[in-house]
């Protein structure tokens, strides 16, 4: 964060949180996105602990703290923060007393020595020139901490299996095989190890390399509060802004990230010096970015101006601000190297990258404003340079902003580049068409790495945005009816049955074209008591993200009180995200469905308590699979699982059978009735699992499974086992009175 925002690195830092004792699976999914879903979570199961104690936290079931630690987090949430507070504690002799030497490692600083034979002990010489006298014999008798940040950042393979052995710190290898043998702990074993890294870059790790996971959850409401009243000093202006952020559900969410809140701070504090009023302000997401791009470039030009005694002209009130010219060459080729870099998921740049894009180093250095406050510099080992946007979310905007440039222009080699297969003859005939195409693009991927970029384009479709960037987008004004085209492309779109769970981008899209015409349709249909009109598929769509969206976790969804088709019963399936009772009876749900209700039991946190997925046909392969891998997360909370009637084969009772003596299982209550059940084994199977230790089940409905005399007796010595199974259902079975007889209950 930069010395503008007037925060020390000594008292902010965002707190970590202990996720699991080993990582279970990389969150690939967009992180805003991943934002967006747990914002509204105001209790987590976690323990926050100080960065300060990450290497004195006993987890559950081991003796002694843990060796490597890997801390997750989005871009700009505070990682860097938490070890460079880590490092300061340290070194003031403040905490961790007992480390004898902290090495730390960036890894784009690494990235320069990639292609070296290095040994240990000369790589720590050579980052560190203040550890010359360190000898070997002082690293295998200290207690030593390295501390590698960024490993998103990494140009690095991470050779794990090919690598050979390295067990010394005086033999030469490459760097990456020195990188491999540390974090195995081949290379020094009794070091400490903290790696930071955001969420898609953390499988890059074994996770048995892995003791524990942590991550870093970025500001609390409080901390926000906090920030922005420090940054707007009049009291009454600062309740103003955080009532004008509250409005704005998307800038609400971005303030979770440390370094967003400086940007719309910055933002703000620059229109409210020109007496903007609070009506005025930004609300969504492009907007804001246009005014950050707008403030940087004119503080540029302001400072310029100061250099060379230029007298500076007051501006008028409301009179639209412009970019300069050489501006907008510097800032459509940054756009260039952010759209071309965005794919390989790369926010770190070198000289050589600047100048694929047509960016001069020695020109750029000219336009302090925008490289010191869009574009960063920084100057790492052998005096070498790199660079990155200030945020992720800026580097999308710019590369939106490019690609819109491009559109306007008739670029067709970048537009055929960009939409590949999608690209057809009308891709590029209208700016509806477009936008289609580039929405139809991101939702066929899988984890949403292009969402953010299709939600600014369509906020740059917006004559009020282009008019702030003067002519950086190409001079191209869009008819009303245009827009509205574009506006039902996206409605239409929220009926995607490949995506249900992508409507939330979808949605977003609405609101920053300022469409608000579904949002205010469904808080009528919310505050209304007579709740019988049918609800269009589009409706539901829009009524399931809004329920996601929603601070207050929903008590009980029911689709069967909701008055619409089959399929806008699907269309609401996402809901199950925020609530704690899910009823699903009867609706034939579809694979996709099943996966959202799966990820919904393991995301962290989970809210669901009750699931009942009853009368559905889950005897597709794989499903019940699906959903029983879910109740084996860390995360997973649900106490009564109901699968009635649902067709379950051989291997899904035996998934489920594992589900119940998986540790943690927080299972009270499952209901497999109406299921043929009559295979022995099957039964015999279950039982096995009641009797484990895990296992904390105090309900189990079998009615009508056509259970034999042998199974039921098998049921019985399970329930004698099992001190807490407390009732079990078996009528509509050929049950023996003597065998219910030598059941406890």
């Amino acid at each position: 964060m930069t010395e503008e925002s007037g925060t020390s690195l000594t008292s902010t830092y965002s707190e970590l949180y202990i996720s699991a004792g080993e990582s279970e699976g990389v969150n690939s999914q967009h992180e805003v996105i991943q934002l967006e879903r747990t914002s509204n979570m105001k209790t987590f199961h976690d323990d926050a602990i100080n960065c300060c104690k990450i290497f004195k936290i006993l987890l559950p079931g081991r003796k002694t703290p843990s060796r490597s630690v890997l801390t997750e987090g989005i871009a700009g949430i505070g990682k860097t923060f938490s070890v460079r507070k880590f490092a300061l504690d340290w070194a003031r002799g403040l905490e961790n007393q007992d480390i004898d030497l902290l090495v730390p490692f960036s890894f784009r600083e690494l990235n320069l020595v990639r292609d070296k034979q290095y040994n240990l002990l000369n790589l720590i010489h050579d980052f560190h020139p203040t550890l010359k006298k360190v000898t070997a014999e002082q690293l295998a008798s200290w207690k030593v901490c390295f501390i590698f940040d960024g490993l998103d950042e990494s140009r690095f393979p991470l050779y794990f299996q090919n690598n050979g052995i390295v067990f010394d710190v005086t033999v030469t290898s490459s760097v990456d095989a020195l990188l491999t043998n540390l974090i195995k702990g081949n290379l020094l074993p009794s070091a400490l190890l903290w790696i930071t890294t955001r969420p898609a870059a953390a499988n890059q790790i074994p996770p048995a390399c892995v003791d524990m996971v942590t991550e870093v959850r970025g500001f609390t409401d409080p901390q926000k509060e906090k920030y922005f009243r420090k940054r707007f000093s009049e009291e009454k202006l600062a309740d103003r802004v955080l009532s004008h952020l509250k409005t704005s559900r998307t800038l609400h969410i971005m303030c979770y990230i440390p370094l967003f809140c400086w940007i719309i701070a910055t933002v703000l504090l620059d229109m409210l010096r020109t007496h903007t009023t609070i009506g005025q302000l930004p609300k969504t997401l492009t907007k804001m970015c246009c005014h950050f791009l707008l403030v940087q470039t004119n503080r540029k030009k302001q400072k310029y101006d100061e250099t060379h005694d230029v007298k500076k002209k007051e501006q008028e009130k409301g009179t639209q601000q412009q970019l300069m010219k050489t501006d907008k060459d510097v800032l459509l080729n940054l756009g260039k190297l952010a759209f071309k870099h965005l794919e390989k998921s790369s926010i770190m740049f070198y000289q050589e990258d600047l100048e694929e894009c047509g960016l001069d180093v020695k020109d750029a250095s000219l336009y302090s404003g925008v490289c010191t406050q869009i574009f960063k510099r920084e100057c790492v080992l052998f005096q070498k340079t790199v660079y990155s946007f200030v945020h992720l979310s800026i580097q999308e905007f710019l590369a939106a902003v490019y690609l819109m440039h491009c559109f306007t222009q008739k670029n067709m080699e970048v537009l055929k580049t960009f939409l590949e297969d999608d690209c057809n003859y009308y891709s590029f005939s209208s700016l509806s068409a477009f936008l289609k195409a580039a929405m139809e693009k991101s939702l066929k991927s899988k984890n949403g790495h292009l969402d953010l970029l299709v939600r600014f384009l369509h906020g740059l479709s917006l004559e009020s945005n282009q008019s702030l960037l003067g002519g950086l987008l190409g001079q191209k004004k869009n008819s009303p009816e245009e827009i509205q085209k574009a506006i039902q492309n996206l409605k239409e779109m929220l009926t995607d049955d490949d995506s249900p769970d992508r409507c939330i981008n979808i949605f977003h899209c609405l609101m920053e074209m300022n469409d608000h015409s579904l949002h205010q349709e469904i808080q009528q249909y919310l505050k209304s008591e007579n709740r019988t009109e049918k609800l269009s598929e589009i409706q539901c769509s829009a009524l399931a993200v809004m329920l996601q969206m929603s601070e207050e976790v929903l008590e009980e969804l029911d689709l069967d009180k909701y008055n619409t088709s089959v399929t806008g019963r699907c269309r609401l399936v996402p809901a199950v995200r925020n609530c704690r009772k899910a009823r699903l009876v009867g609706c034939q749900l579809r694979k996709t469905d099943v996966e959202v209700v799966a990820s919904a039991l393991s995301s962290n946190p989970s809210h669901l308590r009750e699931l009942d997925l009853s009368k559905n046909d889950l005897q597709d392969s794989g499903l019940v699979e699906l959903l029983c891998a879910s109740l084996k997360s860390p995360h997973c909370r649900l106490e009564v699982l109901k699968l009635v009637g649902c067709k379950l084969r051989k291997t899904d009772v035996e998934v489920v059978a594992s589900a119940l003596s998986s540790n943690p299982s927080h299972l009270r209550e499952l209901d497999l009735s109406e299921n043929d059940l009559q295979d022995s084994g099957l039964v015999e199977l279950l039982c096995a699992s009641l009797k484990s230790p895990h296992c904390r089940l105090e309900v189990l409905k079998l009615a009508h499974c056509g259970l034999s005399e042998r199974c039921c007796e098998a049921l019985a010595s399970a329930v004698n086992s099992n001190p807490s199974l407390r009732e079990l259902d078996l009528s509509l079975n050929m049950v023996n009175d003597s065998v219910l007889e030598n059941c406890k209950n």
